[in-house]
C-alpha cells in the first residue's frame, strides 16, 4: 500500500474515531495510545507528510523572493514577446561567468521570447565590487552592456584606472562616471542583490535562475536552450 493511500485510511480513520468517541464517551488516553501506535508502526507516513510540507515552504520562500528580486532595478535584455526571464548571478572576477557571457547573448539573440536580467553579485574581491560600481555607472549614460563587455572580456587584474579607461574608450562622460561611484541607488542595487542570493543559498558564481530553478554554476548554450524549454513545458 503506499504513502498516500496510507495516509488518506489513517485521516479517515481518525475523523471516524473521533466521531465514535463522542457517540460512546472513547477515553482521550485511548484514542491518542491508537493514534500514537499508528504513527509508530507507519512512520513513514510522517515523514512524507512533513516533507510535503517543506516542500511546499521552500517553494513558497522562493517564490516570494523571486517576487522581490523582479522589482530590484537590474540591468535587463527585453524582448517584446517573452515568456522567460534568465537571471544571471555573477562576478567580474570569475572565469566561469566570463566563459558563458557569449552563451547568454547568443540565447538572447536567437530566441525572441526570453528576457536577460543582469544581477550583479560581487564576491570574490573588492575589485569585483568596484567593477560592479562602474557597470552601474556606465549603465547611468546608457552604456552598461558596452561596459560589461569589455570587463567581461578582460582576463587581467581589474584596477580602477582600467575601469577609467574603458569608460574613456566608451566617450563615457568621466566626471559624472567618477561621481557616480557614491551614488547610493548603485549601492543599493548591489546590497539587495547580495540579500537576495544570501536567501537563495546562492555561494558562488555564476548562477541562473531560470523560469522558476535555480541552476548553480556555467551553463552551455545547450544547457540554457534545455532549460527554457523544460520551463515552457509546465
Amino acid at each position: 500500500m503506499n504513502i498516500k493511500l496510507k495516509t488518506l485510511i489513517f485521516l479517515f480513520f481518525v475523523f471516524s474515531l473521533l466521531n465514535y468517541s463522542f457517540a460512546h464517551e472513547f477515553k482521550k488516553d485511548e484514542i491518542n495510545s491508537i493514534i500514537s501506535k499508528f504513527i509508530l508502526d507507519n512512520p513513514q507516513v510522517i515523514e512524507k507528510s512533513l516533507q510535503n510540507l517543506n516542500i511546499k515552504r521552500s517553494k513558497k520562500n522562493f517564490e516570494a523572493v523571486l517576487t522581490e528580486l523582479k522589482t530590484i532595478p537590474n540591468p535587463k535584455l527585453k524582448n517584446a514577446n517573452a515568456n522567460i526571464t534568465i537571471y544571471e548571478f555573477f562576478d567580474y572576477n570569475c572565469g566561469y561567468c566570463k566563459s558563458v557571457m557569449q552563451n547568454i547573448f547568443n540565447i538572447y539573440k536567437k530566441d525572441k521570447k526570453v528576457d536577460i536580467v543582469f544581477v550583479e553579485y560581487p564576491i570574490l574581491s573588492n575589485s569585483s565590487l568596484s567593477a560592479a560600481i562602474a557597470s552601474l555607472a556606465a549603465r547611468n549614460q546608457n552604456k552598461y552592456f558596452e561596459f560589461h563587455s569589455k570587463l567581461m572580456k578582460h582576463t587581467g587584474k581589474i584596477e580602477d584606472k582600467l575601469l577609467l579607461s574603458f569608460a574613456k574608450e566608451l566617450k563615457i562622460d568621466t566626471k559624472k562616471f567618477k561621481s557616480d561611484y557614491s551614488n547610493e541607488k548603485i549601492m543599493l542595487i548591489i546590497n539587495k542583490n547580495r540579500e537576495i542570493a544570501n536567501r537563495l543559498n546562492l555561494r558562488g558564481t555564476p548562477a541562473f535562475i531560470i523560469g522558476n530553478k535555480i541552476y548553480p554554476g556555467a551553463m552551455s548554450e545547450k544547457d540554457i536552450e534545455k532549460a527554457i524549454a523544460l520551463e515552457r513545458k509546465k
